[in-house]
């Protein structure tokens, strides 16, 4: 029986990440011209179908994005809060974290094993989160009271939990005191006991990116949104020592991209190589530098305007063998940036193509709402005779009314798409010429030949 086939790696636009911890295949390809409207036009979600002229604008999310890692940890949290709101329902994730929330994105975002524990508390029994709390108790990220109370429903301060992630981070403090975050925002609300704990998670930089970094540095607690991606950034993070843990079994297999994988252009379902670049042992069997390591794409989401997009991919086998287990997390290091020649090789193929495919999806879907309208028209006019024959002339007369809707309607929405579709053109052909010339502006939703990753697995 085979395994879990998936080293979920992510990468591209990253893509190291939205959860390179549970994996699951996406089915959504989704594109926009970038449309700048909405309009009477297909929106269908199944894999393999574009969403064609949905305002895929911008990113949902307000990580500031600053590089393929940051995604990664983006879709990660993405992907742990949803189970989260599976087992305790809709949820505010701006509001303060809950110490029982904290043990369910460890244990999950962390992949905790589940070991035998000397602790017992008597307020856990009962609680949904019972299974992540002894996770956590038995990887010794987190301890109770000594009244023997979990209290998995108290709000867990942000030094509480520094100095819960100091311990599973390998840098060494270096500032005296704790200063600024990000060089900007006062860290406040750290009490003495928790002062070098703060620094070293400060050094580390896994809170860089976390929203609302106002916040983080003046207010006693982090929200479950904040701690969840604060998770997602530790477990990518280079000073992640995993080897805190107790029960942890960590493979990691290094590998360089044999081939282009990117936002742009990229499909679910696309599969590419990449090479080991240090003898790895898998599952007991010992591969050579220079095992072939294949991929395949599960998710795209395409660029658009302020949103640089991402790919998510799996890596799936080496040397035919597929991997035993799933991915704990992807380090992505020593970027690559695509030469000119191939640029300058690639790119009038790409332009024609992209910009061809927005003209005609605009037509397409010029011709849908055209489709549409016709057959609502001749209704109305149907209704019409109909109401009228029967003596209702006042329905009749509203029934020819609605027709001159349908048309404005129509035409309204016909004038959208061809501004859209226009403006479609223009900023596809703008991209490939930024492209062209600025090539690392692309590098987030990409991983180029030559990118090297390092995937983590439990064996």
């Amino acid at each position: 029986m085979k395994l879990f086939k998936s080293l979920f790696a992510t990468v591209a636009a990253l893509m190291i990440a939205t959860s390179a911890h549970a994996a699951g295949t996406a089915t959504v390809q989704a594109y926009a011209h970038p449309t700048m409207f909405g309009t009477q036009v297909q929106s269908t979600q199944a894999e393999g179908v574009y969403l064609v002229g949905d305002k895929v604008l911008k990113s949902d999310s307000d990580l500031s994005v600053q590089g393929k890692e940051n995604v990664v940890i983006d879709s990660m949290a993405k992907n742990l809060m949803s189970k989260l709101e599976k087992l305790i329902g809709k949820f505010d994730p701006k509001k303060p974290v809950l110490r029982s929330e904290m043990a369910h994105a460890m244990a999950e975002g962390l992949n905790l094993p589940t070991v035998k524990t000397r602790y017992q508390y008597k307020d856990v029994n009962a609680n949904w989160a019972k299974p992540y709390i002894y996770r956590a108790l038995g990887a010794g990220v987190m301890i109770g009271y000594p009244d023997k109370n979990f209290r998995p429903e108290q709000k867990i301060t942000k030094a509480e939990v520094f100095a819960t992630f100091a311990q599973l981070l390998s840098n060494e403090p270096q500032a005296k005191t704790v200063g600024k975050l990000v060089n900007k925002y006062e860290m406040q609300e750290i009490p003495a006991w928790a002062t070098k704990a703060t620094i070293k998670v400060m050094e580390s930089g896994i809170l860089n990116n976390l929203p609302e970094l106002d916040k983080v540095a003046s207010q006693k607690y982090l929200s479950t949104e904040q701690l969840y991606k604060l998770v997602c950034a530790l477990s990518v993070s280079k000073y992640y020592n995993a080897k805190f843990l107790n029960g942890s079994n960590l493979g990691a297999v290094k590998v360089k991209m044999s081939e282009r994988v990117d936002a742009r252009h990229s499909n679910i379902g696309d599969t590419f190589y990449a090479v080991t670049t240090e003898d790895a042992k898998v599952a007991g069997t010992c591969y050579a530098v220079g095992s072939k390591v294949k991929g395949e794409v599960v998710e795209v989401v395409r660029p658009g305007v302020k949103n640089p997009g991402y790919v998510k991919v799996k890596f799936t086998s080496i040397n035919g063998v597929d991997f035993p287990a799933n991915v704990s997390d992807v380090d992505a290091t020593n970027v690559k940036t695509t030469n000119v020649v191939a640029r300058v090789l690639g790119a009038p193929f790409s332009a024609t193509g992209r910009v061809a495919g927005v003209a005609g999806r605009s037509v397409s879907a010029a011709a849908n709402v055209v489709s549409n309208g016709t057959e609502r028209l001749g209704d109305n006019l149907s209704n019409t005779m109909a109401n009228t024959a029967s003596l209702e002339p006042m329905a009749g007369l509203r029934s020819f009314g609605k027709g001159f809707v349908t048309i404005g309607y129509g035409v309204y929405d016909i004038a959208k798409l061809a501004v859209s579709g226009v403006f479609g053109v223009v900023y596809e052909f703008g991209d490939e010429v930024r492209y062209l010339i600025l090539p690392s502006s692309v590098n987030d939703s990409a991983l180029n030949p030559g990118d090297e990753l390092t995937v983590f697995y439990n064996k």
